[in-house]
């Protein structure tokens, strides 16, 4: 029986540090379910609307060869992702925005969690370089 891994997050504005946490995910278990959290679970949870839609975010990951299966996700209560899902292992990112750590796991048994490496890059450190280079351009002007 394969053993299915399941990784939840927002995915906004998709980067290689997302690809980074994906790929080590999936060397870790044989199926990698990803779960892409509803633009009201962002809101909700972290006060902000995610920029892509939840369906672009959703495409973006189906297109990935690491990612055997994507679903779009609401609830990541540990009784639905060990009854329906049938997931053995639960992987949290180690400080990588837009993909659920640890603390964001709440109810989910320690022995089924996985701390995976953080990414090289985050959504935050993008979008700061980008506001950067465009006031220095404004300055310069």
């Amino acid at each position: 029986m394969p053993q299915i891994g399941f990784l939840a997050g927002v995915f906004d504005l998709f980067h290689v540090g997302h690809l980074d946490v994906l790929g080590h995910a999936r060397q870790a278990c044989d199926r990698l379910v990803v779960g892409v959290l509803s633009d009201e679970w962002a809101v909700e949870a972290w006060g902000a609307r995610p920029v892509v839609p939840l369906l672009e975010r959703a495409q973006i990951l189906e297109h990935l060869r690491v990612v055997d299966e994507v679903i779009a996700v609401d609830d990541i209560r540990p009784q639905w992702l060990l009854g329906e899902l049938g997931v053995a292992t639960v992987f949290a990112a180690g400080g990588t925005d837009g993909v659920l750590g640890v603390d964001e796991l709440t109810g989910v048994p320690a022995g089924l969690v996985r701390v995976l490496p953080a990414g090289r890059v985050s959504r935050s450190a993008i979008l700061r370089a980008a506001i950067d280079q465009r006031q220095s351009r404004s300055s310069v002007a």
